[in-house]
């Protein structure tokens, strides 16, 4: 008897939408000469012009300031990368051409600065950036070259797989002998890096540099575990028309998320390394859009691999991390694409959409009556900080606050009376600098508005403060908020509801919290806040999304 998996096991795959946005224009602006700045703005301009050489310290990260000895860090250019610019294919060789040479210009500069630094990598497609080891001492010299937009510590990523195979019990189901052989699960999306070791290639890098896109090269496709696909749409659209070509390996600027959700269902250490994969292109090489017609070409291809007309060697199941928010199966190409795979026999698994806690916000074609629509959920290390509230004791208690990923991290217990703005009934929205020392030994309190998230915990920092907290000023949740780019950040900062905040305000000026990273309340299991949760448009009987992974 063939070993099955069993399909339920197969679907935690990324409710990532690819939805491409729309760029809304900017108002025109008003250029009067008497038109007064907003008292935020105003305040942040300087007294009187800095040079650069005082200046160029920002751009070296704070970890490096001071360092000493040899440092692995990368390095980079103002200058644009590649993939910023939307060029051509001409123009993209000639820009890249360039890069190279601005960054061994400049790779001589660090050589001069430290005889012994060595190249590591450098990149120009994704990342305008050189990778180097040298001595701290050079690099906060190099830090006054005004080709250097920002240098900083290489940083080391860990697979997600090892946690989430096992989370949804995966690998009790593979240790009973179901590992997903005799099933094929054709990957509607951005293609999959054949040439990768976890899913057949060779693992050589040199593979993926020298693939031509357009055309398999001998030997490197189909692989033991992608066996066969097709690319809809070519490397270029929507810059251009679409232009299939038989070569569906992922290899575009913004790139690699079909490689991952292919890793993911049949990788070496997927949910099911048994499956066969079929890489089926349909999202662009250079956007995050994935184009209508290539969508039903590539669902027309999963019902018949061979194009042969049969469908004795149609896909088994048909996975598609993507989706279009409110979507209305009822008028939808794609949706009756899928209900007719169903009738043929195929499951289609889809993204419930990012459109977060909002009526009606299915995905399409997650929507279809007969797709299995995911949403998603938080994985087994995720959890809600609870920040403890010490004194008065009549306000003693613990209370939710969510940490900003744009801040440090929260590595051991701070325990800290709260001083709310200034401390006096000023700059109550953290918007404007503190004086220096000013939140030594103290928790800052600021209200939001006015400006970035990070400008706020910045200032705190810059003065001395332990912790930034952001408290809302309306009715709501608090959630990550938006990276406003200002640095350095070295102090963890976190957002609490209105409610909570009026809670610190009302202790004044006795109130002390404590931030412990060992207290907070685990999220396994429960829904990330990005993602869709329905219920259905058009018939509120039905349930989707079904399932969350």
């Amino acid at each position: 008897m063939k070993k099955r998996l069993a399909w339920p096991w197969l679907i935690p795959l990324m409710a990532t939408s690819l939805t491409a946005f729309a760029q809304v224009p900017l108002a025109p602006v008003d250029d009067r000469p008497d038109r007064e700045l907003p008292a935020s703005i105003a305040d942040l301009k300087l007294d009187s012009p800095v040079s650069a050489t005082d200046v160029d310290l920002t751009r070296l990260d704070a970890s490096l300031r001071g360092a000493t000895g040899d440092q692995r860090v990368v390095v980079r250019l103002a200058r644009p990368a590649v993939a910023e610019l939307n060029l051509s294919d001409s123009a993209s060789a000639r820009e890249k051409a360039a890069l190279v040479k601005a960054q061994r210009d400049l790779m001589a500069t660090v050589t001069k600065l430290d005889r012994d630094a060595t190249l590591l990598a450098q990149t120009q497609l994704a990342l305008n950036a050189i990778f180097v080891e040298a001595d701290a001492a050079a690099l906060e010299e190099l830090a006054k070259d005004p080709a250097v937009e920002r240098i900083a510590p290489v940083g080391n990523y860990e697979l997600d797989l090892s946690e989430t195979v096992p989370y949804i019990g995966a690998t009790e189901v593979q240790e009973s002998g179901y590992d997903g052989s005799g099933v094929k699960v054709a990957v509607l999306d951005s293609g999959i890096d054949y040439t990768h070791a976890a899913l057949g290639g060779s693992g050589d890098l040199v593979d993926f540099e020298n693939n031509d896109p357009t055309t398999i090269e001998l030997g490197t496709f189909p692989t033991t575990k992608v066996v066969g696909g097709y690319d809809f749409v070519g490397s270029t659209w929507p810059n251009t028309a679409e232009e299939p070509d038989p070569d569906p390996i992922d290899d575009g600027p913004e790139g690699g998320h079909g490689t991952h959700v292919a890793d993911i269902i049949g990788g070496t250490m997927g949910v099911a390394p048994g499956v066969d994969l079929y890489a089926v292109k349909v999202c662009s090489s250079v956007s995050t859009s994935c184009s209508g017609i290539a969508l039903i070409q590539g669902m027309e291809f999963s019902l018949d691999p061979n194009g042969d007309g049969k469908l004795s060697d149609r896909v088994n199941i048909i996975n598609m991390s993507l989706g279009s928010s409110y979507g209305q199966p009822f008028d939808d190409d794609l949706s009756a694409a899928v209900e007719n795979a169903t009738m043929a026999g195929v499951l289609t698994v889809a993204s419930a959409g990012n459109s977060g806690d909002k009526p009606y916000a299915n995905g399409t074609p997650a929507a279809s009556p007969s797709a299995l629509s995911v949403a998603q959920t938080a994985v087994p290390s995720a959890v809600l900080q609870l920040m403890q509230i010490i004194e008065p004791a009549i306000l003693v208690g613990s209370f939710p606050a969510v940490w900003q990923p744009w801040s440090a991290p929260l590595t051991s217990v701070i325990e800290a009376p709260v001083q709310y703005g200034n401390g006096a009934g000023g700059n109550l929205d953290g918007c404007a600098a503190f004086p220096a020392g000013s939140l030594a030994g103290k928790i800052g309190l600021v209200d939001r508005g006015g400006c970035n998230f990070t400008l706020k915990v910045k200032n705190v920092g810059d003065a001395g403060g332990l912790v930034g907290i952001i408290g809302l000023v309306a009715p709501g949740d608090p959630f990550e908020g938006g990276d406003g780019g200002d640095r350095p950040i070295d102090i963890p900062g976190y957002m609490i509801s209105q409610s909570v905040a009026n809670r610190l305000k009302s202790g004044l000026p006795e109130t002390v919290v404590r931030f412990d990273p060992a207290v907070g309340i685990p999220l396994a299991g429960s829904m990330v806040g990005s993602s869709a949760r329905g219920p259905q448009h058009e018939d509120t009987t039905l349930i989707k999304p079904e399932i969350g992974a």
